[in-house]
């Protein structure tokens, strides 16, 4: 069994090159403005990946109907985005209909 300490320093070192090498390299550069473009872009296109994922996949098959609820609440969120562009709201609307649907359904 390995060293749990030195497995956790590992990780912490390797972390935290991840996030400050670039940080050292580039600074005081200017980047592309395509490359600037798609770094800008790439946290909420992650999260969108993320969340459609969870929401439309279960056990590997494509889940479709209303029986499921994540697709309740990707719905509320839907709405919500467009029509307030608040990710507060949008994060805690969505989870405050799963659960209000989850409850009702006897499922908490």
């Amino acid at each position: 069994m390995p060293n749990i300490y030195a497995v956790v320093i590992g990780a912490a070192l390797v972390t935290f090159g991840i996030r400050y090498l670039p940080v050292v390299l580039l600074y005081g550069r200017r980047l592309p403005p395509l490359l600037e473009r798609f770094l800008y872009n790439l946290p909420i296109g992650v999260l969108t990946v993320i969340v459609v994922q969870s929401a439309f996949l279960k056990e590997g098959k494509v889940s479709s109907g209303w029986s499921d609820y994540s697709l309740i609440g990707f719905s509320a969120c839907v709405v919500l985005a467009v029509a307030t562009r608040n990710m507060a709201l949008i994060v805690f609307g969505g989870m405050g209909v799963l659960a209000l649907v989850s409850y009702l359904a006897g499922l908490i």
